[in-house]
C-alpha cells in the first residue's frame, strides 16, 4: 500500500513511492501524485482500483473498488475522499490526516508535532508496506506539480520536492 500524509498547517502532502503485493515490492519509485481534470489525485490502495479511480474520475461512475485519496481542487482546497455505492465521496480537510497502510503511524507523529514529511519518514520505519523515496507537495506551489504529477515515466525528482 502505501502512506500519504497532509499537514494541514504548513498546507504540504507527502507520499512514499514504495508500491507493493501482498508479498513483494513492485517498485519503490511508483508516482503517486495524479493530475485529473478539476485537480490533483494521490490515491492509496491496489493499482487497478487506483487506475479504475483515476480513468473514472470525469464521469464519477465507479466499480465495487476500494480506495481512498486526497483530492486537490483548483482551488487548493484539500478533501478526503473514498468510493462508495460506486460514487465518489469528498470530506473537506480542516485538520492533519493520513492515508494508508502506514496512516496511523503518520497521524501518531503529526499529533506530536512533527511535519508531514517526518510523518511519512516515520511511517517508513513502521509499516511494511511504506518506503521508498519520500516526496513532498506544498499547496503553496501547485503549478509546479504539473510536470511532475502529468509524467508519462517514472521520476525520481520534481521542481519543489523535499526528497529523502
Amino acid at each position: 500500500m502505501t502512506t500519504i500524509a497532509y499537514h494541514h498547517s504548513t498546507q504540504v502532502i507527502c507520499v512514499d513511492s514504495l508500491t507493493t503485493t501482498s508479498q513483494s515490492i513492485v517498485t519503490d519509485e511508483a508516482q503517486k501524485c495524479q493530475r485529473v481534470y478539476n485537480g490533483f489525485v494521490f490515491a492509496t490502495g491496489n493499482c487497478t482500483e487506483i487506475y479504475h479511480l483515476l480513468s473514472n474520475w470525469k464521469k464519477n461512475c465507479f466499480e465495487a473498488i476500494s480506495c481512498t485519496f486526497f483530492f486537490i481542487n483548483k482551488r487548493d482546497e484539500v478533501f478526503y475522499g473514498e468510493i462508495r455505492y460506486g460514487k465518489r465521496f469528498l470530506e473537506p480537510l480542516q485538520m492533519n490526516w493520513a492515508i494508508g497502510s502506514g496512516a496511523n503511524w503518520a497521524i501518531a507523529a503529526m499529533d506530536f508535532g512533527k511535519s508531514a514529511m517526518e510523518a511519512v519518514q516515520y511511517a517508513c520505519k513502521r509499516d511494511k508496506s511504506t518506503g521508498g523515496t519520500v516526496y513532498s507537495f506544498s499547496l503553496k506551489n501547485t503549478s509546479k506539480w504539473l510536470s511532475f504529477c502529468s509524467a508519462k515515466q517514472q521520476v525520481k525528482l520534481m521542481p519543489d520536492a523535499n526528497v529523502v
